[in-house]
């Protein structure tokens, strides 16, 4: 979903990050101060160096949902 750890930046990469027992993930790019979560202890990410969401990775896991035995 929106508030969960891929948010809507799931095909670019961007991990979300969450406040200390939170269960809200937010897409901080900058590494939270004073946060000892482990979930959130990935490094800053450059806004320019954000990777572009691909149609292909959509259109090949919407053809695996597709094609899934129900």
């Amino acid at each position: 979903g929106h508030s969960g750890k891929n948010g809507c930046c799931m095909y670019c990469g961007v991990r979300g990050r969450h406040k200390t027992h939170g269960t809200h993930y937010y897409p901080a790019l900058l590494k939270l101060r004073d946060c000892c979560v482990k979930a959130n202890d990935h490094a800053n990410i450059d806004v320019f160096l954000i990777p572009l969401g691909g149609a292909d990775d959509y259109a090949k896991n919407l053809e695996l949902i597709m094609t899934a035995p129900s």
